[in-house]
């Protein structure tokens, strides 16, 4: 099947414009790795799995890196492809097509190496940072933990990161750009294992770092468990916290000058911050653990307290009392914060959306998460939250990032990095299956087949076969790939007016399929304005369709853009743009005209998971459950008819469910599943928002699947 050759990534490539010959842009050098170590990641396979959300239908494309030693890293946009650095400080660098290279520089963390074993705990790299100083080099800033004897510092790091002739490399040359003050000494904490002692001093570090202009740098630093250590070990008044320096860093936003390294408070009173970012409109945004309960979201004014150790919704692990908090789950006495979870979400970086990919999510803050496994979508009206979508993984969260080409890339725990894009569009008009319709304005979708006569171009005919339920075209912007053909819906329609020129990038698999003469650019240039054999056209009411049928060769990439002809008054023609472009890599190499396949026969509607229930089912609950007998998010829902509610092993439910004496039936199910906090009250799971009659819908089809 069609869907089954054209597999998953989208990419943006850096284009350079150039009039020579064909007058049509070319793509610069690849980057290369000053040292390639093979076999340590798992480039990404053929069949990404598909997770729908309210507005946009995801594909989800994985790639499994070396297992982390312990928690954290970072990972930032580097041109087209993702630096990543790992907990413990190794840089590598994962390539738009997934191979994942590691370099032969790590970040500098010990001032010698500990002279007996240590278990980490919270020792890490904290964040990353690229400030770019010309488009062959860039300052590479690191967030992370230094250990200095028994003592544990938390440091900025600096390196020069080069590319240039195909290669990416560090210089090597560490430069300390600014010390937490002050370093923890950590045999306060205590920790051991039995005669193995455990670094503890790392713990609520925070690090979240964020460039302000070229020449300053925003670091969030935790308080390293300060407050709770006296808590725990009884040290001092339990009522008042201790006294801290105020020259401390710690739980404070902090601005350095790169030049002079002065480093000035900005705002105080956070916990544990994780992200940082800032929206169009310049508003700051940080989130911050609290202790147990009371995550926040903070819109950060400078000069202002944000309520740590005195003001949170939280209270002290082991649900007991947070002394200094004059009132329990308040926050009277300090800033407010903009939303805080409850329960806690264990909340990660965020990220302001402004992809071209997820045109419907702009402006939105993307936040992850470590305890719930899932991306929050919060959007933000007028400095408050209007909604939140939780979009459930399954992983923990640790970063979040933003893809030139705007693709998402998530790092989790789990060491892997799981890249966000827009699935294949099936586009599908209510009441109408010979059209195509998108949630987005912005997608062009049109009924096609009404475009269509006899008199049409033989290729255009080609379409009427067609059947887009099934699906067989996909959308790519504005672009569709249809059996052998690349469909292009030019809007509006310019006949015989070549100013705007719409052209092809071809990548071949075989480098001997790519012409000689553009063997330097590593594929095919193709002009969809050229009327050749394989070109065909109709005009329509505001527009026009125009057909080319894709190259017999194996093809990984199709690159799609326009360029605008434009004139100098001395009679010099140039090429500006692209003024739009989209991008689209295959995960199996595609042959435009593959061999004949025997078809298989058509599975039973058992087989096709045909039950109404089933999409249902995929689109509100599958982000959280799963059918198999495995945990997800949520509890797994195999055999959930005929279970006594909260009886599923392997799975600590909500007292409020878990306190229901009630064995699971179609009808009681149904209910909860339209409204969990009508059926029982304190339930953690949230409304999916469906109606009364698709919950009845999913009951029967879980009942069904029993």
């Amino acid at each position: 099947m069609v869907s089954k050759r054209q597999g998953i990534i989208s990419l943006l490539l850096a284009v350079a414009v150039t009039v020579a010959q064909s007058l049509l842009p070319g793509s610069p050098p690849s980057i290369e790795a000053s040292s390639r170590i093979a076999g340590e990641g798992r480039p990404f396979g053929p069949d990404p799995p598909t997770k729908r959300t309210h507005l946009y239908r995801l594909q989800l494309l994985t790639i499994e890196l070396e297992e982390f030693q312990g928690d954290g890293g970072a990972i930032e946009p580097l041109g087209d492809h993702l630096l990543l650095v790992t907990p413990r400080g190794r840089i590598a660098l994962i390539y738009s097509e997934g191979e994942v290279v590691y370099l032969p520089d790590r970040v500098p963390m010990f001032e010698s190496a500990p002279d007996r074993p240590v278990t980490w705990v919270g020792f890490r790299v904290a964040d990353i940072v690229l400030n770019e100083l010309s488009p062959e080099e860039y300052t590479l800033f690191v967030s992370h933990h230094y250990l200095v004897g028994d003592c544990v510092e938390f440091r900025v790091s600096s390196t020069k990161l080069s590319i240039g002739d195909g290669r990416v490399g560090v210089s090597g040359d560490w430069k300390t750009e600014f010390t937490v003050n002050p370093c923890v000494e950590n045999a306060i904490f205590g920790y051991w294992e039995g005669d193995v002692p455990k670094v503890g001093g790392g713990i609520q570090a925070g690090g979240r770092m964020l460039m302000e202009g070229a020449g300053h740098l925003l670091i969030a630093v935790g308080d390293h468990a300060w407050y709770e250590w006296h808590l725990r070990n009884e040290v001092g008044d339990p009522e008042k916290p201790p006294v801290v320096d105020p020259d401390s860093h710690l739980g404070k936003l902090i601005r350095i000058e790169l030049a002079s390294g002065k480093a000035e408070i900005v705002a105080t009173g956070f916990r544990n911050p994780q992200g940082l970012a800032r929206d169009a409109e310049g508003n700051l945004w940080l989130t911050e653990h609290g202790p147990q309960g009371g995550d926040e979201l903070n819109l950060v004014i400078a000069g202002l307290d944000y309520g740590w150790p005195f003001a949170t919704y939280g209270i002290l692990y082991g649900d007991r009392v947070w002394p200094y908090n004059t009132e329990q789950g308040r926050h009277d006495s300090s800033e407010e914060p903009v939303f805080a979870w409850i329960p806690a979400i264990a909340i990660s970086n965020l990220i302001v959306s402004n992809s071209q990919q997820f045109p419907l999510w702009r402006d939105d803050l993307l936040a992850g998460s470590l305890r719930s496994g899932s991306l929050f979508r919060v959007r933000i009206r007028q400095e408050r939250v209007t909604s939140i979508e939780r979009i459930g993984f399954g992983e923990r969260l640790r970063d979040i990032t933003q893809m030139a080409d705007g693709r998402i890339a998530l790092l989790t725990d789990s060491s892997k990095i799981i890249f966000l894009q827009r699935a294949p569009l099936y586009c599908q008009l209510v009441n109408n299956p010979r059209s195509i319709f998108s949630f987005d304005a912005e997608e062009v979708c049109i009924d096609i087949f009404s475009l269509l006569g006899e008199d049409v171009d033989p290729l255009i005919q080609r379409l009427d076969g067609a059947d887009i339920g099934a699906p067989a075209m996909r959308s790519l912007f504005e672009v569709f790939i249809h059996e052998n053909l690349l469909i292009y819906l030019r809007i509006p329609c310019s006949a015989n007016n070549f100013r705007n020129r719409f052209f092809l990038h071809i990548t071949p698999v075989h480098e001997q399929d790519i012409s000689e003469d553009l063997r330097q650019f590593g594929f095919n240039v193709y002009d969809f304005y050229s009327f050749d054999q394989g070109v065909g056209s109709t005009a329509f009411e505001g527009g026009c369709l125009v057909v080319r049928m894709l190259p017999n060769y194996e093809i990984k990439h199709i690159h799609t853009g326009q360029v605008v002809r434009e004139e100098s008054p001395d009679g010099e023609v140039l090429w500006r743009g692209p003024v739009w472009e989209g991008s689209y890599t295959f995960g199996t190499p595609y042959l435009a005209a593959p061999p004949e396949e025997e078809v298989p026969p058509s599975p039973s509607p058992d087989e096709a998971g045909s039950h109404p229930g089933a999409g249902l089912f995929t689109a509100y609950c599958a982000g959280c459950h799963r059918l198999s007998a495995e945990h997800s998010v949520g509890p797994h829902l195999a055999g959930v008819i005929g279970r006594r509610a909260g009886s599923v092993t392997g799975f600590d439910v909500s007292a409020a469910v878990g306190g229901l004496d009630i064995v699971w039936t179609r009808e009681n199910l149904a209910e909860y599943i339209a409204d969990p906090a009508q059926f029982a009250p304190g339930t953690t799971m949230a409304a999916v928002g469906v109606t009364p009659e698709e919950a009845r819908t999913i009951a029967e089809f879980l009942e069904l699947e029993r």
